[in-house]
């Protein structure tokens, strides 16, 4: 079988690799089995439903994880609550009355409750934001405030208000003792900052917002998820 997004493979070569300790067992988020696929949150159905859909019986296949992400995403969308993880994390210092907490919702659509984070005139941003920015610019930390940038190096910010202005740019933030967080991914692993109601969601998939759905895997510091897709 060839995975577009692995390469070729067969169970006897994956077999030796994790024997050589090449990879960490059959759930290494790096190679394409059904066990690690689980243990990155995608469902049983939605390999069943692409199988089904794809309607071949040969063992000499190519397919895209593509289509299974896009199966996949239909199950879980409704029914995963939303999180901010900063990743590559950078400190913001905001100068003004910023408010204690933000609040956000933990689904966009169904009325799941809110989220209250705790916020404050030191904050975590993704470095890449802050690398588009320039002293300036007026940005909106998300489901926060709106804040103008005042310096890059140190990353400095002054309070502008908590109302929904005119369309600006919006970008997500961590609070400055939020949990690390490390995301196992195929092609590598990302750390950073979360939010502390992810230790709420063990063995569950959620969405960190702006960046994809992954599944909870282990508490502890850091707090350990498996990505998904997008």
């Amino acid at each position: 079988i060839k995975i577009h997004q692995f390469g070729s493979f067969s169970t006897s070569k994956l077999r030796k690799a994790i024997e050589a300790g090449e990879y960490s067992g059959w759930d290494d988020p790096r190679v394409p089995t059904v066990r690690a696929m689980r243990c990155r949150g995608i469902r049983p159905e939605a390999l069943r439903r692409f199988m089904i859909d794809l309607g071949v019986g040969e063992t000499d296949i190519s397919i895209s994880m593509d289509s299974i992400y896009a199966e996949n995403r239909k199950l879980i969308d409704q029914e995963s609550n939303r999180y901010f993880f900063v990743w590559n994390p950078i400190s913001l210092q905001i100068e003004g009355e910023v408010p204690a907490f933000g609040h956000a919702p933990l689904h966009p659509t169904i009325d799941r409750g809110w989220r209250d984070i705790p916020a404050g005139n030191n904050l975590f941003i993704c470095r890449s934001d802050l690398e588009a920015l320039k002293v300036g610019d007026n940005i909106r930390l998300k489901d926060l405030c709106n804040v103008e940038i005042t310096s890059l190096e140190p990353a400095k910010a002054l309070f502008l208000g908590k109302d929904v202005g005119k369309r600006t740019r919006i970008i997500h933030w961590a609070p400055a003792n939020g949990p690390a967080v490390k995301v196992m991914k195929p092609d590598g692993i990302d750390e950073g900052v979360g939010e502390a109601g992810i230790a709420g969601e063990l063995g569950k998939v959620v969405q960190f917002e702006r960046y994809g759905f992954v599944r909870v895997n282990h508490l502890g510091e850091p707090i350990v998820a498996y990505f998904a897709h997008r």
